[in-house]
């Protein structure tokens, strides 16, 4: 007979193993010179994908370009992300989760002809974040916004 407790310790066990492999690598980069789309999963938001779970990208017109990154690097620092490459067009960052230290990418990139900068965030293992990803986007965008 399976015990609460037993069954607690599967759960516990699960969630660490599926920590450990989000620490190895993770679905980043351009693709034909966008940002990647999403999975079917819902632990993925990506303002190049156009359906209703989805945020719109920053909107950077009558800004300078330079300007606009710089601040949205400082954004993405001051909310825990870590920068892990940035070219100047494109941005990839990783948040760790309190707790369990899963790790998602954020992805940021510069669409001068558009004037915006698209973003991605998404989760390295699981298929839900609990919104994780869409309030990052959100607060993200929010911080950049107050930042102006």
């Amino acid at each position: 007979m399976v015990t609460i407790s037993s069954l607690a310790a599967f759960v516990v066990l699960v969630l660490i193993i599926m920590s450990i492999i989000s620490r190895f690598g993770g679905s980043h980069g351009l693709f034909k010179g966008k940002l990647q789309a999403c999975k079917i999963t819902p632990n993925c938001i990506c303002t190049e994908e156009f359906d209703n779970k989805n945020a719109e990208p920053i909107n950077i017109q009558g800004v300078n370009t330079d300007v606009a990154w710089e601040e949205l690097r400082n954004v993405i620092i001051s909310t825990g992300g870590k920068i892990e490459f940035d070219d100047g067009k494109y941005m990839w960052a990783t948040y760790t989760t309190p707790v369990f230290r899963f790790v998602d990418d954020f992805e940021a990139r510069l669409d001068q002809q558009q004037a915006v900068i698209h973003l991605r965030s998404a989760s390295r293992v699981g298929h839900g974040d609990m919104g994780v990803n869409k309030k990052r986007i959100n607060n993200i965008i929010e911080n950049y916004q107050a930042a102006k």
